[in-house]
């Protein structure tokens, strides 16, 4: 038998090195390359407006910087109506809304629903995602929950990392917070939870209101979903931009960020945890 000689072994190798290294990964998530999801070369829509209270457009200034720092494509928005773009929903990759209060039209609502089902992300904090669009329950349903009030206004409160096995609070203590607020919201059951907060107050800033008498009350705070493909993450911390100051809220934030836009490309992720189980 004629042996093969040793440079052809060399050479047949070597192609096959340089194809391993160069060969295009278009297509092949970050999660079956065993990374971390990252916004590198996602796009990103920016929506802001609604009541200024929440400071929308200084979210824009806090924010955006942050999200072209690691990469991510970014296009701020100041209109609703950007929602109706069909063309430039169904090449975004995650959806940002900072918008409290406020309609939608039925138009715009009917473009959100679309591209997150199709696996656009939606996230936000706070009144922007968890306060908008008060008359339409099924944008509720998407989001996971829906703002009622806050009792107490601007108190001191903790936040409890209740899943510290999520790659989002992964390594997080729990921690304080100072003089805001801490939101009671009705709560889609089917949520995976991941921070909570508790009304462990015995009296608010109007105890003569027995509504308002909540100790002892669990509320989620910081959460995740699926809607069709799409991933939803959402914080209700955030009525002061200073809140994310505090290290741990903003990497959550920036962490749910992350998450949220790997909806077209990652296996769907199971978060169905119910509370009430037998």
């Amino acid at each position: 038998m004629q042996s093969i000689p040793h440079n052809y072994i060399f050479q047949k190798t070597l192609i096959l090195i340089t194809l391993l290294i160069f060969l295009p990964t278009h297509g092949i998530s970050q999660n079956e390359q065993n990374e971390a999801p990252t916004l590198k070369g996602k796009n990103i829509i920016y929506v802001y407006g609604g009541w200024e209270g929440h400071k929308p457009t200084e979210s824009v200034d806090l924010m955006v910087p942050k999200l072209r720092a690691e990469g991510a494509n970014v296009k701020v928005f100041d209109k609703l109506s950007v929602y109706k773009d069909e063309e430039l929903m169904a090449e975004t990759d995650l959806i940002i809304q900072i918008w409290t209060n406020g309609k939608i039209t039925e138009k715009e609502f009917e473009g959100l629903e679309k591209a997150i089902m199709n696996g656009t992300g939606f996230a936000g904090w706070h009144g922007g995602l968890g306060d908008a669009f008060r008359d339409n329950l099924k944008y509720q349903f998407i989001v996971g929950g829906q703002f009622l009030f806050h009792p107490g206004g601007q108190i001191d409160h903790s936040i409890k990392i209740i899943d510290k096995s999520d790659p989002i609070t992964q390594g997080l203590n729990d921690f304080n917070l100072k003089k805001t607020e801490q939101y009671y919201m009705l709560i889609d059951p089917n949520i995976k939870v991941l921070a909570i907060s508790e009304f462990d107050r015995e009296k608010y800033e109007k105890p003569k209101k027995k509504e308002n008498k909540v100790t002892g009350s669990t509320m989620p705070v910081v959460w995740k979903k699926n809607y069709g493909k799409g991933r939803i993450f959402y914080s209700s911390i955030g009525h002061h931009l200073t809140e994310f100051d505090v290290p741990e809220v903003m990497t959550m934030q920036m962490r749910g960020f992350r998450w949220a836009s790997e909806g077209k490309y990652a296996e769907k992720e199971f978060t169905i945890t119910p509370a009430y189980v037998k």
